[in-house]
């Protein structure tokens, strides 16, 4: 695990806009009002990211604890720069061409583009990497908001997708035999409800 002030130093460089290693352009990757959040986001699950992750083998924390913090500090400034300043400042004038070239005579169009293409992606990598605590809060937040009745044969769809990829993630992972002992067993109980169901 990164430690929390070589974390918070990554932090204050970037919103200070200092970087010791990339040259940074003085505006913004795009000139988008949703620009700034969605690297802000970005930045935020980089951080998480950084934070699970070893800088070095824990092996050399306790020999070399001077020159561990040092590499620490610096790796993590250099990656944070190398994402943020290369990655997704690249990806934002990627999708500002794209949205310009989708809507050439609407600004808001352009807007709308940019932002799901931006906003969208970086709060659900936030999602992903945030710990599990505040997801289950934004979980329960959301559903607390009012929602139109339309919407609950998506979020039954939502919930089979789900359950879809948690399935095939957790078949992918089993062995070449467990796999195939794992669909006949699937296609033994198909065949038993399609049989108690012809049988009513």
């Amino acid at each position: 695990m990164v430690s929390p002030p070589s974390i918070v130093a990554a932090t204050l460089l970037q919103l200070c806009g200092i970087s010791l290693f990339i040259r940074q352009s003085q505006d913004q990757c795009v000139p988008a009002p949703s620009s700034s959040v969605a690297k802000c986001l970005f930045g935020l699950s980089l951080l998480l990211l950084l934070w699970k992750c070893e800088m070095l083998p824990k092996r050399y924390t306790n020999h070399y604890p001077r020159i561990h913090i040092c590499v620490e500090l610096l790796g993590t400034v250099f990656i944070s720069e190398l994402a943020i300043l290369i990655g997704w400042c690249s990806y934002e004038r990627l999708v500002h061409q794209l949205s310009q070239l989708l809507c050439p005579n609407w600004r808001w169009c352009g807007y709308f583009t940019l932002g799901m293409l931006t906003l969208l992606p970086s709060a659900l990598l936030l999602f992903t990497l945030a710990p599990a605590q505040w997801r289950e809060f934004v979980v329960q937040l959301l559903w607390q908001l009012p929602r139109p009745e339309a919407d609950d044969c998506l979020l039954a769809f939502a919930r089979e997708l789900s359950n879809y990829v948690r399935g095939r993630a957790c078949v992918f992972q089993l062995k070449r035999e467990d796999r195939l002992r794992a669909l006949r067993s699937f296609h033994l109980q198909a065949e038993r409800t399609a049989a108690q169901r012809g049988g009513r």
